[in-house]
């Protein structure tokens, strides 16, 4: 027999049969201990996934961390060769247990062996190992194309000792029985799923890269764009100088980046065939695909073979499920082959689509051949999906999606058919194009009066005045939306089963709006009862959340978040969780969430919110951006919640929305620019605010556009102007019931009366907010006041004006406004004299405090010194002229012994921070 592993002394390189070195800013990954740590004794790790997963860091780290006795043997082509792969096996195995196998060694280098099951055969006798466990590490397994390598590794498989397990870190499936291994449990897999960093993973890699803040929803964007592609992320930590341009460099891989295109290039290179090439360039149309769906695209009768011969090179394919018959690209691998798609002229890209429409039509997937039928710009096939799943789409929610099927129809071929009609007005509806709504129904009506009955006639305009009364909703005309619905609740609803519910739902809205809110609540239940009866996912949810909304306004905090609850199961038992509709449910939740304090769940549910909706464009995230301003406004962070701010203002100069969202969105500003002191921003808002009218703001929105301007005049002073509009809104929501507006307007009340130094109403206001509170749950709007909060509380709780509930309520925020993070060290506040003399009476207090007492004055003129105001500006800010500051601050040095400015800023941060509880 030819000896096959022919004697010779052999050289090795250290380097192949050592643990690779970590790389700078490794970041531990310690979910991995549990798996590597508490092994089942099974015969295979295998860690498989595409180029730049980290799978040979992660597992280096990883056994070395664990301290675990490892052989380490590093793979290029050239270990093809069966005589060099058993030599660097066993130097490995003899470098980590020294002595395990150096006869066998020896004899591959003095005799030789016919082949590598003779070889492996001797190399198993000899290993003395113990209990201990070893693992035998082949890193970039991949590379390995020789059959009698695969075939040596089954024998080592069927063989190896119990406490030795073999580690492949490879691209992809090796042939060596890793079925029947998988089938027996006999095996352990790493995925690139399990490799992808997750959020938390990602939060922590870039905090010690960067040199700035990256907010949570960036970096979950990013997480998402690349799935967590390592190389991707370190990417984007060394291109990114700033948060600008690291958000710019995640929005723009939506469309390709160079420098992964080149990664790609290198990667496929020229190992493909011209048959794999046509492969991946026509299935990168498709969003996933099985072998079925590779044949239709392809025109190919091979497509099976096709797939499993690119999945065995190891390429970024994934599978969709654990079913592994449906794959899809990376995303940015997608999107690196449709670009090379479009510099291709071989191709005809309308006739793929046009056959992946058809073959999604054959799987009832309609969405997908919807996508595919828009790519085509086939007008016929667009027609041939909204006719069957028009309907379908709207009652889902895909507004979108609908959006783009009806704007590559020519308009006759809409206005013929009261179906499509319908659809398209209530598409430019949903985008607020109030007058295009009109339009189209004009269009419809004057072509359908011709050639239908008056019966069929009644029933069109009956469902297109459903429409008209939302629109009428949305333009505040409530009186007119009524009417409208009310005529559309009495037709039958024969081309869109859902107009009716549509009618209900409108009714509602307005009742809503007009502060009737028992009997809105009453109707909106009614609306959801009649959605479930027709399977109307969209509206079910949609009535849900406007029956929660309408629970927030009575103050029922508690019953509102239920409500949700009920929304979140509606959307599990019915498989809605990629529905737009969701991102109402978690924005309205994380409005809850924030009030009550609860700030994490409130961050949680907002980029939840983006989430779903990240498809649909970024126009459609004001709100969650908001509810994420005011979180980071809640935790101090103010880069953040600036950064957030900014985004804010540029969404709604660029689009138009409800007053609602407007006025939600401007409350949070007016806040962060009065933190920051920003009182020319305020000024500027002021002259562009929406009007107010108070004795209208019989909603929600309307008393929050209404505060806000109060509170834009409380920032400047000009608190004559404030009360009254505050005292307007007060009244209307003390008549209508709106409960928790009325608690913010009291607590609104309360800062002004004490900035206008009338302690009296003051605290007055103060008492009743705390007790609505026992009943709203309040607690982010009293914390919204910032550090004042804490001096009112503590004069009402010295004054013993409260007690029970509303003590207990008292004494939480404080605590709570005591560990709030401010955007400066400036603590404005007046001071009252039962909070000097409950500084006074503090054993920490210097001395000369209590011998040399200040006066109320120079103990505010004291605090605006620490806030950093200039002499000019204090006088300002009192309302006093500069020769009287500068006659308190005199006496007030003399009194402490002080000398400079310096001393007396040490002096007022060490008096104020007991107040804060600092």
């Amino acid at each position: 027999m030819t000896t096959t592993l022919k004697p010779g002394q052999l050289t090795f390189i250290a380097a192949k049969n050592q643990s690779p070195q970590p790389p700078p800013a490794l970041l531990p990954r310690e979910k991995f201990n549990d798996l590597l740590h508490d092994l089942e004794p099974v015969s295979l790790l295998l860690v498989h996934a595409p180029a730049g997963y980290g799978k040979t860091t992660t597992v280096a780290d990883r056994l070395q961390a664990l301290e675990a006795t490892t052989a380490w043997y590093r793979l290029e082509t050239g270990d093809n060769d069966p005589a060099r792969f058993a030599g660097y096996l066993a130097n490995a195995l003899e470098m980590a247990v020294p002595g395990s196998c150096s006869a066998t060694l020896r004899k591959l280098q003095g005799e030789g062996y016919d082949d590598l099951e003779e070889f492996l055969t001797d190399l198993l006798a000899e290993l003395q190992l113990d209990e201990a466990p070893l693992y035998l590490v082949l890193d970039d397994y991949h590379v390995i194309d020789s059959p009698e390598i695969h075939n040596a590794l089954r024998f080592l498989l069927r063989h190896q000792p119990a406490c030795l397990t073999l580690v492949l870190n490879t691209r992809t499936i090796p042939p060596i029985g890793v079925a029947q291994l998988r089938m027996q449990g006999r095996m352990s897999e790493i995925t690139s799923r399990d490799l992808a960093f997750g959020a938390d993973e990602a939060q922590h890699y870039f905090d010690s890269r960067l040199p700035f803040e990256i907010s949570r929803e960036s970096i979950e964007r990013a997480v998402r764009r690349v799935e967590g592609w390592v190389s991707a992320l370190q990417l984007l930590s060394a291109s990114a100088m700033t948060s600008v341009e690291f958000n710019d460099f995640v929005d723009q891989l939506e469309f390709g980046n160079q420098h992964i295109f080149d990664y790609f290039d290198e990667l496929v290179g020229h190992g493909l065939t011209e048959q794999q090439r046509k492969f991946l360039l026509r299935t990168s149309i498709l969003d996933r695909f099985n072998a079925r769906m590779v044949m239709r695209v392809m025109d190919d009768s091979d497509g099976q073979a096709l797939l499993s011969s690119l999945l065995a090179m190891g390429l970024f394919i994934t599978p969709v499920d654990n079913s592994a018959l449906w794959f899809r690209y990376h995303p940015l691998f997608s999107v690196y082959l449709r670009h090379l798609l479009s510099c291709t002229t071989e191709e005809n890209r309308h006739r793929l689509h046009q056959r992946a429409c058809d073959a999604w039509l054959e799987l009832d997937h309609a969405e997908e051949a919807a996508r595919h039928a828009i790519e085509a710009d086939d007008a016929e096939r667009i027609t041939r999906v909204l006719t069957q799943h028009g309907r379908k789409f709207f009652t889902e929610g895909q507004f979108i999606l609908l959006q783009r099927c009806l704007d590559a129809l020519p308009q006759d071929i809409i206005a013929r058919d009261p179906t499509l009609t319908l659809l398209r007005a209530w598409v430019a509806q949903g985008q607020y194009q109030f007058d295009d709504v009109e339009n189209w129904l004009s269009a419809a009506e004057s072509r359908l009066e011709t050639s239908m009955t008056e019966d069929t006639q009644r029933a069109v305009y009956g469902e297109f005045s459903a429409i008209r009364a939302q629109v009428a909703m949305n333009y505040g005309d409530g009186e007119r939306a009524l009417a409208l619905a009310r005529e559309a609740i009495d037709q039958e609803a024969r081309y869109l089963p859902t107009s009716r519910v549509a009618a209900a739902s409108v009714i509602g809205e307005a009742l809503f709006v007009q502060g009737e809110l028992e009997e809105a609540l009453a109707r909106m239940q009614e609306t959801e009862h009649l959605a479930r009866a027709h399977q109307a996912h969209q509206n079910v949810i949609w009535a849900l959340c406007q029956q929660s909304e309408i629970s927030v306004a009575m103050g029922l905090l508690q019953k509102a978040y239920n409500i949700q609850e009920r929304g979140f199961q509606y959307a599990e038992e019915n498989n809605l969780n990629h529905l737009p509709i969701l991102e109402f449910l978690f924005r309205i939740r994380s409005q809850i969430m924030w009030e009550w304090h609860h700030l994490e769940n409130a961050e949680r549910c907002a980029l939840q919110g983006i989430e779903i909706l990240e498809a649909q464009g970024e126009r459609w995230h004001v709100q969650s951006y908001t509810s994420l301003a005011k979180v980071a406004h809640a935790r101090g962070r103010q880069s953040l919640c600036a950064d957030y701010i900014a985004k804010i203002q540029k969404m709604l100069a660029s689009g138009d929305y409800h007053l609602d969202w407007v006025a939600n969105a401007h409350a949070t500003m007016l806040a962060y620019w009065d933190a920051v002191k920003d009182y020319e921003a305020i000024q500027r808002w002021l002259t562009i605010a929406p009007p107010v009218n108070p004795d209208s703001a019989t909603n929600h929105f309307n008393q929050c556009n209404g505060r806000n301007r109060a509170r834009a005049y409380m920032s400047l002073g000009l608190h004559s102007k404030a009360q009254p509009l505050l005292s307007g809104l007060q009244a209307v929501a003390e008549r209508v019931g709106l409960k928790t507006d009325l608690n913010r307007n009291h607590i609104a009340l309360a800062l002004l009366y004490w900035d206008t130094d009338d302690r009296e109403n003051a605290l007055r206001h103060m008492v009743v907010a705390l007790q609505l509170a026992s009943t709203t749950g309040a607690v982010g709007s009293f914390l919204r006041m910032g550090k004042v909060l804490i001096v009112i509380l503590k004069a009402l709780i010295n004054d013993d004006a409260i007690d029970g509930m509303e003590l207990q309520r008292a004494e939480r925020l404080i605590q709570l406004a005591q560990q709030q993070r401010d955007f400066s060290r400036a603590i404005r506040i007046s001071l009252d004299e039962a909070i000097i003399q409950d500084i006074i009476d503090r054993p920490d207090v210097p001395e000369l405090i209590r011998t040399s007492p200040l006066t109320r004055r120079e103990w505010q003129i004291l605090s605006l010194i620490h806030a950093g105001l200039s002499n000019d500006q204090i006088a300002e800010h009192l309302k006093v002229a500069s020769t009287t500051v500068k006659t308190h601050i005199r006496s007030l040095y003399q009194k402490q012994n002080i000398s400079h400015r310096s001393e007396a800023i040490e002096l007022a941060k060490d008096l104020l921070s007991k107040i804060q509880g600092e």
